[in-house]
């Protein structure tokens, strides 16, 4: 399983892709993708959205 990305509440910042450990988040069509194969929901994503956006 890996962490859920709530497409409503994402602006597409970034902020997420950058804390990343493994490389797992991207910016796809101006909002954050989780490849579900690489996360390891170690939460550094969750704790890095300023909007909230993204939950375990």
């Amino acid at each position: 399983m890996a962490v859920a990305i709530d497409q409503n509440k994402c602006v597409g910042c970034g902020e997420c892709v950058q804390q990343c450990p493994l490389d797992a988040l991207k910016i796809e069509d101006a909002k954050a993708a989780v490849d579900e194969g690489t996360c390891a929901e170690c939460g550094a994503c969750i704790d890095a959205c300023p909007e909230k956006a993204i939950a375990l």
